[in-house]
Protein backbone atom coordinates (compact mmCIF):
# COMPACT_ATOMS: atom_id res chain seq x y z
CA UNK A 1 0.00 0.00 0.00
CA UNK A 2 1.33 3.42 -0.97
CA UNK A 3 0.72 6.26 1.45
CA UNK A 4 1.02 9.70 -0.10
CA UNK A 5 2.31 12.46 2.11
CA UNK A 6 0.64 15.81 2.36
CA UNK A 7 2.71 18.78 1.23
CA UNK A 8 3.32 19.74 4.87
CA UNK A 9 4.50 16.23 5.80
CA UNK A 10 6.76 16.17 2.75
CA UNK A 11 8.13 19.66 3.40
CA UNK A 12 8.98 18.95 7.04
CA UNK A 13 11.47 16.33 5.87
CA UNK A 14 13.63 19.32 4.75
CA UNK A 15 13.64 21.08 8.12
CA UNK A 16 17.38 20.56 8.66
CA UNK A 17 18.43 21.47 5.13
CA UNK A 18 20.49 24.66 4.94
CA UNK A 19 18.66 26.01 1.88
CA UNK A 20 15.53 28.13 1.38
CA UNK A 21 13.35 25.00 1.44
CA UNK A 22 14.67 24.29 4.93
CA UNK A 23 13.85 27.85 5.97
CA UNK A 24 10.22 27.57 4.95
CA UNK A 25 10.01 24.08 6.49
CA UNK A 26 11.03 25.64 9.82
CA UNK A 27 8.39 28.34 9.47
CA UNK A 28 5.70 25.82 8.58
CA UNK A 29 6.68 23.60 11.53
CA UNK A 30 5.76 26.35 14.00
CA UNK A 31 2.54 27.39 12.24
CA UNK A 32 -0.27 25.33 13.79
CA UNK A 33 -2.73 26.59 11.15
CA UNK A 34 -0.73 25.65 8.06
CA UNK A 35 -2.96 23.36 5.97
CA UNK A 36 -2.03 19.69 6.17
CA UNK A 37 -3.33 18.88 2.71
CA UNK A 38 -2.12 17.76 -0.70
CA UNK A 39 -3.79 20.35 -2.91
CA UNK A 40 -2.06 23.47 -4.16
CA UNK A 41 -5.12 25.73 -4.08
CA UNK A 42 -5.76 25.31 -0.34
CA UNK A 43 -2.16 26.03 0.55
CA UNK A 44 -1.88 28.96 -1.86
CA UNK A 45 -5.08 30.53 -0.50
CA UNK A 46 -3.83 30.14 3.07
CA UNK A 47 -0.49 31.77 2.26
CA UNK A 48 -2.10 34.56 0.26
CA UNK A 49 -4.55 35.25 3.09
CA UNK A 50 -1.67 35.56 5.55
CA UNK A 51 0.23 38.12 3.46
CA UNK A 52 3.17 35.79 2.99
CA UNK A 53 6.42 37.33 1.74
CA UNK A 54 7.34 37.14 -1.94
CA UNK A 55 10.47 35.12 -1.14
CA UNK A 56 8.45 32.53 0.80
CA UNK A 57 5.95 32.32 -2.06
CA UNK A 58 8.74 31.73 -4.60
CA UNK A 59 10.15 28.88 -2.53
CA UNK A 60 6.66 27.48 -1.98
CA UNK A 61 5.96 27.50 -5.74
CA UNK A 62 9.22 25.73 -6.51
CA UNK A 63 8.94 23.24 -3.65
CA UNK A 64 5.30 22.44 -4.42
CA UNK A 65 6.35 21.50 -7.96
CA UNK A 66 9.02 19.21 -6.49
CA UNK A 67 6.43 17.72 -4.12
CA UNK A 68 3.91 17.19 -6.90
CA UNK A 69 6.48 15.62 -9.22
CA UNK A 70 7.77 13.30 -6.48
CA UNK A 71 4.32 12.08 -5.49
CA UNK A 72 3.06 11.38 -9.00
CA UNK A 73 5.22 8.28 -9.53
Amino acid sequence: MIILLTYKEWLLKFINVDLPIGDIAKEVSVDPNFPNVKDYESIFSYLEGNHTSDSFMRVFEYSYKMYFDSTQK
